[in-house]
């Protein structure tokens, strides 16, 4: 594979199939986009804005170089129309166009976004602006962006299926998503290409068999035809010998824990999102199950509040750890259940 690096992730366990170089800083090019719209559809979840506003086109986004939707300085565009031309004709000037809207200019937008991807782990990625022009301050990796598209996907799910729009229209000028997959691989539904002539040719791809999501992310190849040809081996590769298998349900009850001066003795203790682990198809392996808990559960206790974790164990060795969660609230108990629990916990 004659790619600068790239990364294999299972969507849905954030588990790393496979890569090379996963760590290595790299130039995003338009892959840049795949932040940019995530903030916009976070601001489009918390009704900072909406896909009905109208835009009024600036100078600046106008005049901005590189893949264009083809927008009027002063013309007045949709939200929408702005995000389908970011994703799917790769626009700069609509890219630059929903910064503007969000946040007032390019920079502050850039800014937020630097702050956000922070918070959602992303440790090694900076970026100087939204649509992925050169710059020594732009960078990121391929672990970085594979989890980026991951998070995309998973909190926007119904946002996210915008990824998959073959071609769109605006001004009379028809552009095809640059994403050849979606033409080519019939698991595929997204996710974004990038290219300059410093970064070589950039994909970030996602494609669902069953209950399986993966995400692949390559840097650096040195042909369109290249990144895509061998996008296909390894989402293959990932399809045919790795399965996401569902150990526990969402709000499913795996123990009840002793819980003290509470009103309650007894805790639900569960997940609060259904648990997935990804596993070889091949292997015979048997997956064992180790809880941990905090040693003594106090009243008062909230729903959802994190009470410890379990480790998911194959071959001697931890291949994923999740939190387990109280399922429901407990309050404090009355002054005689917790003495009555103050003088039991002597004798546990």
């Amino acid at each position: 594979l004659n790619f600068i690096s790239y990364a294999l992730v299972d969507a849905k366990t954030g588990i790393f199939l496979a890569g090379e170089n996963m760590d290595k800083k790299v130039e995003p090019a338009s892959l840049t986009k795949i932040a940019t719209i995530y903030l916009v559809f976070k601001a489009l979840k918390s009704k900072q804005i909406s896909e009905d506003d109208y835009v009024t086109i600036s100078e600046k986004a106008w005049r901005t170089g590189g893949s264009r939707t083809f927008i009027d300085v002063g013309e007045k565009v949709q939200v929408r129309e702005l995000i389908q031309g970011s994703i799917v004709q790769s626009g700069n000037d609509a890219t630059i166009a929903l910064a503007e809207h969000i946040s007032g200019s390019e920079e502050v937008f850039v800014d937020v976004m630097n702050k956000t991807l922070k918070k959602i782990g992303l440790d090694n990625t900076n970026f100087t602006n939204v649509s992925g022009m050169p710059d020594p301050n732009h960078y990121t990796n391929a672990r970085d962006m594979a989890i980026l598209s991951k998070v995309l996907i998973e909190e926007f799910p119904i946002l996210y299926k915008k990824f998959s729009q073959k071609e769109f229209v605006f001004n009379n000028i028809k552009q095809s998503n640059r994403n050849m997959l979606l033409d080519t691989y019939d698991l595929a539904d997204g996710i974004k290409t990038g290219h300059t002539e410093s970064a070589g040719y950039c994909l970030a791809a996602s494609a669902k068999y069953q209950n399986t999501r993966l995400v692949l992310v390559v840097f650096g190849a040195e042909s369109s035809k290249e990144r895509f040809i061998n996008a296909k081996l390894l989402l293959t590769y990932g399809f045919k010998n790795y399965k996401t298998v569902k150990f526990f349900s969402k709000n499913q009850i795996i123990g009840k824990e002793r819980i003290w001066g509470g009103s309650e003795r007894y805790i639900d203790i569960g997940f609060n999102e259904d648990v997935f682990v990804t596993l070889s198809k091949y292997e015979n392996v048997k997956v064992s199950k180790k809880i941990n808990l905090i040693s003594k559960i106090n009243a008062p206790i909230k729903k959802n509040q994190i009470l410890g974790n379990i480790d998911f164990i194959k071959n001697k060795k931890i291949i994923a750890t999740r939190n387990i969660y109280a399922l429901k609230d407990i309050e404090e108990g009355n002054i005689y259940r917790k003495v009555y629990d103050y003088f039991s916990k002597f004798f546990i």
